[in-house]
């Protein structure tokens, strides 16, 4: 079987609103045959090119067309391409949480890579450069609660955030 015709068909049995990039499909052929598929597939409309080797299927509304695909999808459809450590800033694991109902005006998140901004459907993705100290624990629940725990800083942790966690 050709490498476009099972990349199609893993592709197509995909949920709609699923990310992917090339290095998903990296056991299907060469890096070229899985790049030169997933353009006409992207060109054909059967899925949405989102930035530099990120795709998705796209999920439909009928009233609103294409809708956006889920953050975390991308953040960690774009962990697999980079192979970076990724996680949510303080505040956004906090918020994540529930134990916070602050919001930050930007999507943040700590990265063991460069500094930069993703810009993908309309939502920029702030990649900020950490140390490791601040990536411990990265990709797991407690990763998450250690970032939170973060966000209220040297101040004391409030009792009810205690309890929750």
């Amino acid at each position: 079987m050709s490498v476009a015709k099972q990349l199609k068909d893993q592709i197509t049995r995909q949920t709609p609103g699923a990310v992917f990039c090339a290095n998903d499909f990296s056991d299907l052929g060469s890096r070229g045959n899985v790049d030169v598929t997933l353009h006409r597939l992207a060109h054909s409309g059967v899925i949405r090119r989102l930035g530099y080797e990120l795709y998705d299927k796209p999920r439909k509304s009928p009233l609103l067309g294409d809708l956006s695909p889920d953050l975390s999808d991308i953040v960690k459809a774009y962990r697999r391409r980079t192979g970076q450590t990724i996680t949510l800033d303080p505040l956004g694991a906090a918020n994540a949480l529930s134990l916070t109902t602050q919001v930050s005006a930007k999507t943040i998140f700590l990265t063991d890579g460069k500094s930069h901004i993703l810009r993908i459907c309309g939502i920029d993705i702030q990649l900020i450069d950490a140390s490791p100290e601040m990536l411990a624990g990265a990709g797991s629940s407690v990763g998450l609660i250690i970032q939170a725990l973060r966000y209220f800083g040297a101040r004391m942790v409030p009792d009810d955030a205690l309890q929750a966690l």
